[in-house]
């Protein structure tokens, strides 16, 4: 027997002519098989965010449906949205054209031709970098730091102060993580070379397949260990390349991010307890992607039109600003504040932010950061994170955030949370690991298998799960409202993004403080209950701007 879904869809506070396109409300309630959903996703997998629920059975954001419909006699001015994260390799065929460039600078001239104190800024600014061209690729985590700050006797708040245990409890789990991870990593390398080698005594110069090690297992039943393990890495994808990047990753995290003695702002030479030591980093936006993987990743999302033709006349509108801080460990406050003021200042409309950690040391210098965005009209959309939690419990520890230090109000409203929803129309609508909040988390977006721009070693395009990749869809559907309204305030496209989420009936499985499995109403994880949809969105944005200007 089918199992039968039904889904209730938001109803707005507005209402629209006769004339005009009109925006399902709650009087319509549409039944679906979660068979058919699975069904519509069999020539859809790669696309699937951008389908609609009601044409595709398929609850993506509505896009292609958008492009079809509303905006298909519209023209779009640029929006530029600034990407706060990893490197971003901007040479990729996938970006190139979307790459945002500061026409007031001269490239490789060493001079800060527009005067926004950033020399050869040609594409954004790398802040995790010096003037060599020296670059960080490895940092250390935020609760690092705070063991770090109280070993060299630096004076903090008492609110700071208070999370000292909290930050040594999550170090030394991770301390412990770490050691056990670098053995298993280092049995795993010895293992996967002695297999390479064995094999390669028996074919030298000659690449193996399954008919050479069917032969050699034949004559040589006691290599049979060694060829599951071949076989095994080749399902897997396992090749020098991952290894190596496995044992690196291992070994870094020991050496550099949780060790105490370690000096991560050794190249840069900053005081990154000082905000206003600003003369560092550089304008290359584009370095170690191959490891540092996300930024490019987030990018993709937020720029793809999904092979549709239809959408390449609207994603082509859309810039993006690289703007790297992160590295393998957690941000600096004082680079994302900075980062934050660059965006507002050189012309960005939309900062994403899929990134985020969960202890801060400069919470203050962030506020103030998205405070002045705001005042620069500048909507900021971040992940909620993938940790499984309620951010509704206290305390509430999820950075960059946007409550006020003393009695956790909202202090702008120009920000935004993103959860993850996935495609599936049962209990798994939402990812276990997706952080959820009836009040810290303001909406939800599909998030779960999205195709995107990778800059993997031998590998152009990859599928990605989590907050991350959530918040991109919700940055590219704001890009899009501003591309085509550009009169819009960033409130107001965080209002219209809230108004018209697409509410699922649906409950699904969560994990509880205690890492018990439960059952939770979808609509009760977010602020809005709903999943965002940009022709929705788009429906009530022409309402708005209509009925402004007459």
């Amino acid at each position: 027997m089918k199992t039968i879904v039904g889904i209730l869809l938001f109803l707005l506070t507005f209402s629209c002519s006769k004339n005009k396109p009109s925006i399902i409300n709650n009087s319509q309630i549409i039944i679906l098989s979660s068979e058919k959903s699975e069904n519509g996703m069999n020539d859809s997998k790669e696309s699937w965010l951008i389908k609609d629920i009601q044409k595709d059975t398929i609850p993506g954001i509505s896009l292609s449906k958008a492009a079809e419909e509303l905006l298909i006699k519209k023209n779009g001015t640029e929006v530029i949205v600034a990407v706060i994260d990893m490197p971003i390799a901007i040479d990729h065929k996938a970006l190139k054209d979307n790459i945002w460039k500061n026409t007031n600078e001269i490239a490789g001239n060493h001079i800060d031709d527009d005067q926004n104190g950033y020399i050869d800024d040609i594409h954004g600014w790398n802040f995790i970098g010096n003037s060599k061209n020296e670059n960080i690729i490895f940092m250390h985590y935020e609760f690092t730091r705070f063991l770090i700050a109280e070993k060299n006797g630096v004076k903090l708040s008492p609110e700071l102060t208070s999370q000292f245990q909290r930050a040594r409890n999550v170090y030394n789990e991770r301390i412990q993580y770490a050691e056990e991870n670098f053995l298993g990593v280092k049995k795993m390398d010895s293992l996967y070379y002695n297999t390479k080698t064995t094999l390669s005594s028996f074919f030298p110069n000659e690449k193996i397949n399954e008919a050479k090690l069917d032969s050699l297992l034949s004559s040589n039943p006691k290599m049979a260990e060694v060829i599951e393990l071949h076989k095994m890495y080749q399902d897997e994808n396992v090749d020098d390349s991952y290894v190596d990047n496995m044992m690196l990753k291992a070994k870094k995290r020991i050496d550099i991010q949780l060790n105490l003695e370690y000096d991560d702002r050794a190249i840069i030479g900053d005081d990154v307890n000082n905000l206003n030591d600003t003369n560092y980093g550089n304008g290359n936006v584009s370095h170690n992607t191959e490891i540092l993987t996300h930024g490019t990743k987030m990018a993709g999302v937020i720029v793809s039109s999904f092979g549709e033709e239809s959408l390449q006349d609207i994603t082509k509108h859309i810039k993006i600003m690289p703007l790297p801080i992160s590295g393998l460990g957690g941000e600096n406050d004082k680079d994302m504040a900075l980062a934050i003021r660059y965006a507002a200042d050189n012309g960005a409309n939309i900062i994403n932010i899929s990134s985020g950690k969960y202890f801060s040391l400069h919470e203050n210098w962030v506020h103030d950061a998205i405070k002045y965005a705001e005042s620069k009209n500048v909507l900021i959309v971040v992940s909620s994170g993938n940790v499984g939690i309620d951010l509704d419990a206290e305390p509430k520890y999820r950075y960059p955030n946007d409550n006020s230090i003393t009695d956790k109000t909202e202090i702008s409203n120009n920000f935004m949370r993103i959860g993850t929803s996935n495609y599936t129309l049962d209990s798994t609508f939402v990812h276990p690991a997706t952080n959820y909040g009836k009040t810290e988390v303001d909406i939800f977006a599909p998030g779960e298998e999205i195709y995107t721009a990778t800059s993997i070693k031998n590998e152009d395009y990859a599928y990605g799960s989590g907050t991350s990749e959530a918040a991109a869809v919700v940055s590219k559907s704001a890009a899009i409202i501003k591309c085509y309204y550009p009169e819009l305030k960033a409130h107001q496209i965080k209002d219209i993004l809230l108004k018209t989420g697409v509410q699922y009936n649906i409950e699904v499985s969560m994990k509880d403080s205690l890492d018990n499995s439960i059952k939770i109403p979808f609509n009760e994880l977010s602020k809005t209950g709903s999943v965002v949809n940009v022709y929705n969105a788009l429906v009530l944005a022409e309402s708005l701007t209509t009925n402004s200007s007459n």
